[in-house]
């Protein structure tokens, strides 16, 4: 109800030129062929777009997605103009349109949240939103070590990744990222994802193999080099392929750069006849990873490890014990979680540094995964779309009563829990039936980190229902902030879309719920929830119209016998999102450490190293990408707060910078010292920066 043109202001404080359709995107589509019934039709129009519009110019887009141009209406305009004085109708593009709108008025400010329109999309078709999630942070990484592999010589990598982003470019098309097509788009999206992902994967070993090329990797055993592309020290775990050519090794550990033994767990072990190993899996926490740097580490035999070394004891990870037959706990340095083995629920969240219980008294069932029916289609929840647009979605989709004739929890299908402890990851898996489907979950936690892994798999057999995880909070009237690029936001009860991750605090005590590719996220009465998938497709009697072909079999939207697999990760801590670190812990979780095995070098390199440093806790380095003669960098603050020391610190000597735009033009100059690897910049809060690097 508000007006059609308006500048909306973001976060750090710019602003757009907007135009809001109050008559949709297709105001002027179907009109008439003939003077007396056009008249008649442009006067609906008008009525239509006057009350909202700030000047005399209206605009009124003709067409609707992919139709044909109206031969019809340049004829009818020339008539039209010719009959009367009041109204003149020009056809111009938006940029004509809106030049003559900007010079002819004064326009309000908003700063409110564009957000819904149509939820339905957050968990329909969930394997498009998990695979161009996946790839955006794979190709953001590619670019930043390509950057690097540049500065030693490298061939370009740009032609290459160019390719794999215009593939996932392509699929964010809106039909096509919100998943409300036909099951050919579909498979040609998951095509060119697939591509993408494999373009992506060979320009990335490519980079690293001409970085560890210059690394100093010599040592005892296989060493390996663990990459962290982002800009903080960060701990996390690794998990690494390896395999031994000779059968003498019967046991390995992992030492790092320094020669200390970190912990470390071997899985899935193939071994010789004589028991040695073959090859295996190796899982080891990682500490301390330089920012966008490197740390090598080397996989070694134990038998050259102190024998009086215990892991288990240098880093405590107490793994299952159980208290009897169907209960069980885990703990680290910084949660005890318990569980019922029966059902794989946890039922204790204890925060052991901030002395808190995340779980409420009379509801301990933490991942609580249950099915609803929902009659909607690929665009909404529990219903036909009805023109959305015109009425924003407020629905709080609360918990379901567990006795709810129309919901179903998996965990009233008993299964049997089993644990794997080990030094670096101890975890809690457990399978069994759900309804006429199959449920899966694994909890980890790690050695030393502050985060609990979830991973959930569901099969699906049903139509028209929709799944989702639950974690009800001890908080009571806490503030709910979602992450938004680049940026946060605090948002009312309900589902709405979330970036990395959606946060619940008091002020106290807080929990962040990470996500890798879910967008459907949601608080409600102190329940955080996660939307799983949705199981719809196109079929007569649900309002699917606008183009679709019902004749053509569209149904594999219902997701029948597929395995999807959900990823997420809780992270209780104290004070609000911006003392737990939640832009941190995020990027972390959908930014995984790169573990890579290189031949054995004497490089230049150190064997602990970082590119690019930043002094700044609430600042992210956001994309690193080659410049003619240096870098391209752009950063941004995440937490909403000023930022006036950040310290810049690159590996090479900086010639000069400048801060340009976000299309790297323009710009001022940015002082640097001669011969200074560093610059100092001030930030707005949530304020977006693009720097120009001249490197030696």
């Amino acid at each position: 109800n508000g007006p059609s043109e308006f500048y909306w202001q973001g976060l750090d404080g710019s602003r757009l030129f907007c135009h809001w359709m109050p008559a949709s995107y297709a105001a002027f589509y179907g009109a008439p062929g003939n003077l007396p019934e056009f008249k008649k039709f442009v006067d609906q129009r008008v009525q239509r777009l006057a009350p909202h519009a700030v000047t005399m110019h209206l605009l009124a887009p003709s067409g609707a997605d992919l139709t044909p141009v109206d031969t019809n209406l340049l004829a009818m305009i020339g008539e039209y103009n010719r009959s009367q004085d009041e109204i003149e109708l020009r056809i111009a593009t938006p940029l004509e349109c809106f030049r003559l709108v900007k010079e002819s008025g004064v326009f309000p400010t908003i700063t409110a949240d564009l957000n819904p329109v149509f939820q339905g999309c957050y968990s329909a078709r969930i394997d498009i939103k998990q695979w161009n999630r996946k790839l955006e942070n794979m190709l953001v990484d590619c670019e930043k070590f390509a950057s690097v592999a540049a500065r030693m010589g490298s061939a370009s990598q740009e032609e290459r990744l160019w390719e794999a982003w215009r593939g996932v470019l392509f699929n964010q098309f809106h039909d096509i990222i919100c998943g409300s097509h036909v099951d050919a788009v579909f498979e040609n999206t998951m095509d060119r994802f697939k591509q993408s992902h494999v373009i992506a994967g060979n320009a990335l070993a490519a980079s690293l193999k001409t970085i560890t090329a210059e690394i100093d990797t010599t040592g005892p055993g296989v060493p390996v080099v663990v990459f962290n592309s982002l800009s903080w020290e960060r701990t996390d775990i690794v998990e690494c392929p390896v395999a031994f050519t000779s059968p003498d090794t019967f046991e390995c550990a992992l030492v790092d750069s320094a020669g200390n033994w970190v912990p470390s767990d071997l899985r899935d072990v193939e071994r010789y006849p004589n028991g040695s190993i073959k090859r295996a899996r190796v899982f080891f926490i990682a500490r301390g990873v330089p920012s966008f740097g490197y740390e090598v580490y080397h996989i070694v035999s134990a038998a050259e490890s102190p024998a009086a070394t215990d892991l288990s004891t240098s880093h405590p990870l107490p793994g299952l014990l159980r208290f009897e037959l169907d209960q069980g706990w885990m703990e680290n340095s910084f949660f005890r979680l318990e569980f019922d083995l029966w059902t794989g629920l946890i039922t204790r969240i204890f925060d052991k540094v901030n002395q808190w219980e995340v779980l409420p008294e009379g509801m301990k069932c933490g991942n609580m995964v249950f099915k609803e029916q929902d009659f909607g289609n690929f665009w909404t929840y529990n219903g036909p779309c009805k023109g959305d647009e015109f009425y924003p979605m407020t629905g709080r989709y609360p918990l379901p009563d567990i006795n709810a004739p129309k919901a179903d929890f998996a965990h009233t299908y008993l299964g049997d829990a089993w644990v794997t402890q080990g030094n670096a990851v101890s975890e809690v898996v457990i399978s069994h039936p759900f309804g006429s489907g199959h449920f899966s979950s694994r909890v980890r936690l790690y050695a030393g980190m502050p985060r609990i892994d979830i991973q959930t798999s569901l099969i699906n057999n049903d139509e028209r229902v929709r799944y989702r995880a639950a974690v009800p909070t001890s908080i009571q009237a806490g503030t709910i902030t979602y992450e938004i690029p680049f940026g946060a936001l605090e948002r009312p009860e309900g589902e709405l879309p979330a970036q990395n991750w959606i946060d619940y605090s008091d002020g106290e005590h807080g929990l962040t719920l990470l996500n890798q590719g879910l967008p459907g996220n949601n608080v409600v009465d102190g329940v955080m929830m996660l939307s799983l998938l949705k199981c719809t497709a196109l079929k007569e009697g649900y309002a699917e119209v606008g183009g679709f072909k019902l004749s053509t079999p569209t149904e594999q939207g219902y997701e029948k016998g597929i395995k999807h697999t959900f990823d997420y990760a809780l992270v209780p801590h104290a004070g609000s999102w911006r003392e737990g670190q939640a832009c941190r812990r995020g990027a972390e979780f959908n930014s995984p450490l790169i573990a890579y095995k290189p031949f054995r070098t004497s490089g230049r390199l150190p064997a602990r190293h970082s590119f690019i440093k930043l002094d700044g806790d609430g600042v992210i380095l956001s994309a690193v990408k080659p410049a003619p003669d240096g870098l391209i960098i752009r950063l941004y603050e995440s937490q909403g707060q000023p930022a006036p020391d950040v310290v810049l610190e690159t590996a090479w000597p900086i010639l000069t910078a400048m801060a340009t735009n976000l299309i790297e033009q323009d710009g001022a100059a940015l002082p640097v010292a001669a011969g200074s690897r560093r610059i100092s910049l001030a930030l707005k809060p949530f304020e977006i920066v693009t720097i120009r690097l001249q490197l030696s």
